[in-house]
């Protein structure tokens, strides 16, 4: 006869149950998300002034020189109304419009088309339409080339012929 061994497991000590406090559950209403944060607040950009370009508008008005404002506004069926509007439809540019050192800061950069003139502020970066970059661009470029002769170079044969 076999007799069989059978071992016994030690019965491990019963832990004294823990309960677990509940909350009282949240009333919350069905289309709140749970588990989500909250969206953060949307910031609208500011709105761009479809007429950007009467703060540089100059005009007399009433024997006064005005630039800026409504009443710098060209006259209604004009060729500088109709300029103002083509302007109003063009991609806008950014450009620097520079002032010479010995220059005074509140002479501007004027600049007229068809009747429609505006006056620019210096040493800022505008933003403008197209062609008005293009013409500030070239009547830049044409001032430089025409003080280019004026100017001393250094390590240049005239240099070296002054000294």
């Amino acid at each position: 006869m076999k007799t069989k061994i059978v071992k016994k497991e030690p019965k491990l000590k019963e832990e004294p149950k823990i309960e677990a406090v509940v909350e009282p559950e949240k009333i919350v209403p069905p289309d709140e998300a749970r588990l989500e944060p909250p969206a953060p607040p949307v910031l609208e950009a500011p709105k761009a002034d479809p007429d950007y370009l009467r703060q540089y508008q100059f005009k007399n008005v009433n024997n006064q020189p005005t630039v800026g404002g409504v009443e710098t506004d060209p006259d209604a069926g004009g060729k500088a109304q109709i300029m103002k509007r083509s302007l109003l439809s063009q991609p806008r540019v950014s450009i620097f419009v520079p002032k010479a050192e010995s220059e005074d800061p509140k002479v501007k950069l004027s600049v007229n088309l068809n009747g429609y003139r505006l006056d620019f502020p210096k040493n800022v970066y505008l933003e403008v339409p197209q062609q008005i970059a293009e013409v500030i661009r070239e009547s830049l470029n044409q001032q430089a080339s025409a003080l280019l002769p004026f100017q001393i170079r250094s390590g240049s044969r005239e240099d070296n012929a002054l000294s």
